[in-house]
């Protein structure tokens, strides 16, 4: 195995008053670099600078906080400690921070525009919006309110928010018929909320506007508690048949990885 690169030591700094923490993250960058099998404690001190006692000692420190792990080969590797700090430091990272990726992966692939909502005051708010099969450029939506029915990202919402939430709503009725296709029953609307969430994505086709459809799937971070909605929206002579299903297989996959990435 080769031996790890030797890190460079930190510049003299006033603020770093105990010297275990400043070897300590000397050690997690040796490791962060490592091969896949670890380094050795040879390999560890050689290129911290420390003495073999001095980093042995730390790691076994490290190792009972699990910032560290040994192999039966006796090797040493950050430990698991490291991922579950990285996953709940995600999780309060922007969801449009997270989304932007997708939204723009999502409106390359599918030619259509793509928008990333968020709720919020009973309405979600357009966060992202991208048209462009080539030269992406942003819509005149972004920045807008869309209603929680009558429209994919609202239903989808409805979908998977807390029940309190939902009831809520529902019981706030009447719903505004926006064209002469939306649902403005209750009954008929909550059983469409149970086919949402059974098939994990909302469609709508000319509800909200007369000529159009879209497609939207759920954000949910790691208490399956709903933070936004991605979709893909456009003529609905272009979102149907065997084309609408590749579509929503991209849509599901994209809002699944933003999810990860809260969980």
């Amino acid at each position: 195995m080769a031996e790890a690169t030797k890190t460079k030591p930190h510049p003299p700094n006033q603020a770093i008053r105990i010297q275990s923490l400043a070897r300590s993250d000397a050690i997690f960058a040796v490791l962060a670099e490592a091969p896949r099998l670890g380094c050795r404690l040879r390999d560890i001190a050689a290129a911290t600078g420390l003495a073999p006692s001095t980093a042995a000692t730390l790691l076994q420190s490290l190792v009972s906080l699990a910032l560290a792990e040994q192999t039966g080969a006796g090797f040493y590797r950050l430990g698991p400690r490291f991922q579950e700090l990285s996953r709940r430091a995600a999780s309060r990272l922007d969801v449009l921070e997270l989304g932007r990726p997708s939204v723009i992966r999502l409106c390359q692939r599918s030619g259509e525009a793509v928008n990333l909502l968020v709720p919020g005051v009973n309405a979600m708010i357009i966060a992202e919006s991208l048209e462009g099969d080539i030269r992406l450029k942003e819509t005149v939506l972004k920045g807008k309110t869309m209603p929680l029915h009558g429209t994919a990202s609202g239903k989808c919402f409805l979908a998977y928010a807390a029940a309190d939430i939902r009831e809520a709503f529902l019981q706030a009725a009447p719903l505004a018929k926006l064209t002469h296709r939306t649902i403005h029953d209750l009954g008929r609307l909550e059983a469409s909320l149970t086919e949402i969430r059974r098939q994990g994505y909302a469609t709508e086709e000319e509800e909200f506007r007369s000529g159009d459809a879209a497609i939207a799937a759920p954000i949910l971070d790691g208490d399956r508690r709903i933070r936004g909605t991605i979709s893909i929206f456009g003529p609905a002579e272009r979102l149907n048949g065997r084309r609408l299903g590749r579509l929503i297989t991209l849509l599901k996959a994209e809002a699944r990885l933003i999810s990860g990435m809260l969980s």
